[in-house]
């Protein structure tokens, strides 16, 4: 399976994808916004979406809301800075399926993936 992570700073994406990596996942290829993850979604099969809701050219919000729109099965899971809590509810309003707030940590992600990266390993 291959897994999309989406931020726009590198430094999260370089620890997001570290920490799949030493979960044993390899198949990750990283966007830096929602219009870069978005191409990429329509270019090959993404069996997992990581990503950050504030981000320039697409936010994940209307990234997750385009990818509901083609495919209604797809995980996608927002890892963000949680400001409010009517930020979670339009978050799965949109049709995320787990939210993930940050700063995070490998037992966090781990916990929160594991019902997904099973299928991935």
């Amino acid at each position: 399976m291959r897994i999309l992570v989406v931020d726009d700073a590198r430094i999260i994406r370089s620890i997001l994808v570290r920490t799949l990596r030493s979960l044993g996942i390899h198949d990750i290829v990283e966007a830096a916004d929602g219009r870069e993850a978005w191409d990429v979604f329509g270019a090959s099969p993404i069996g997992l979406v990581l990503t950050d809701w504030h981000m320039p050219n697409m936010d994940g919000l209307e990234l997750t809301q385009r990818i509901r729109a083609v495919d209604l099965v797809v995980p996608i899971v927002m890892i963000t800075v949680v400001e409010s809590p009517s930020w979670v509810d339009e978050a799965f309003s949109a049709g995320i399926t787990e939210f993930i707030s940050k700063p995070l940590n490998r037992e966090t992600l781990e916990s929160k993936l594991e019902r997904f990266l099973h299928i991935a390993r």
